[in-house]
């Protein structure tokens, strides 16, 4: 008969989310695309690329995410 070993799976810490407002900024005013939830600018740049299907490069320079508050 084995001994009964408890073996616990390393969980890596949660990760914080946060709410980001994603805007276009090519002239004043700043334009806004939209809301996402990530963990940082970058995620959430990337989400509005791909929800809004934005594929000009030059567009896609010009986003800039603000962080707006912690979600978790």
């Amino acid at each position: 008969m084995q001994p009964y070993i408890w073996l616990m799976s390393k969980r890596s810490p949660r990760e914080k989310l946060f709410e980001w407002r994603v805007i276009r900024i090519k002239s004043a005013p700043a334009t806004l695309i939209g809301y996402y939830q990530a963990a940082d600018g970058e995620q959430a740049i990337k989400q509005a690329i791909a929800e809004c299907e934005i594929t000009d490069p030059l567009t896609q320079a010009r986003l800039a995410a603000q962080q707006v508050r912690e979600i978790s």
